[in-house]
């Protein structure tokens, strides 16, 4: 007799590497165009400048998106004596700008989130990924994120792609301003999507799971016999 129960809890068990991605920070990045700019190009994957913070690694991208978390709209802050920014423009004169983000691992990206900064923006964006920094795979390209209003909190630009490994994620910005007067681009945040790894357990379970199918489907054709 086939236990119908085995056959879910093996079906549940193989569904657990297909679940939804998580969102996550980078761990650096590098401006290869625009550099140094003004601001802090941290300040761009820090989440300092959100709204609503995630955990890197942890949070549900689509449910964190779904959710409209907005960026503030203003470049500083001062505290004591000491200037804190939210945002990141590249350098004056120039409008293009390249940057760089070093995830810090090669992931499963699946896409990522872009906060286009309100006041200047980008007008024209390609997104390439590398799993070693050299060889670049195009992921997005000719993307125009949203020029949003001058001086109100904005929300993200949300860009799929199929599931590709990178550690490099590469921003190509040109036709900047998007709707300021600086001739640079600027970047308020962003964050990305990755396929989260599984725990040794739930591949454990998987593996367990498929073995119970093989072993249902060699009891039929016996039984077929």
């Amino acid at each position: 007799m086939i236990n119908k129960f085995a056959i879910a809890s093996a079906l549940t068990a193989a569904a657990t590497l297909s679940h939804a991605g998580v969102i996550v920070s980078a761990q650096s990045v590098s401006i290869l165009v625009g550099a140094p700019g003004v601001g802090d190009i941290v300040s761009t994957y820090d989440t300092y400048g959100l709204l609503d913070d995630y955990v890197s690694g942890e949070t549900d991208f689509d449910t964190y998106m779904a959710s409209n978390p907005l960026h503030v709209a203003d470049f500083d802050i001062s505290d004591g004596g000491t200037t804190y920014y939210y945002e990141w423009f590249s350098e004056y004169g120039n409008p293009a700008a390249t940057v760089s983000y070093d995830l810090g691992s090669v992931q499963q990206t699946l896409g990522m989130a872009l906060w286009n900064e309100d006041a200047n923006g980008i007008g024209k964006l390609n997104v390439l990924g590398s799993v070693d920094g050299t060889t670049w795979t195009t992921l997005a390209s000719n993307i125009t994120p949203t020029n949003h209003a001058f001086n109100t909190d904005y929300g993200a630009d949300v860009l799929s792609w199929g599931t590709t490994s990178a550690r490099y994620i590469k921003l190509e910005m040109s036709a900047c301003p998007a709707g300021g007067s600086w001739i640079g681009c600027s970047i308020g945040e962003v964050a990305f999507n990755v396929s989260p790894v599984p725990e040794p357990s739930s591949l454990a379970m998987t593996g367990l799971g498929l073995g119970l199918m093989g072993w249902v489907a060699a009891s039929r054709r016996r039984k077929q016999a």
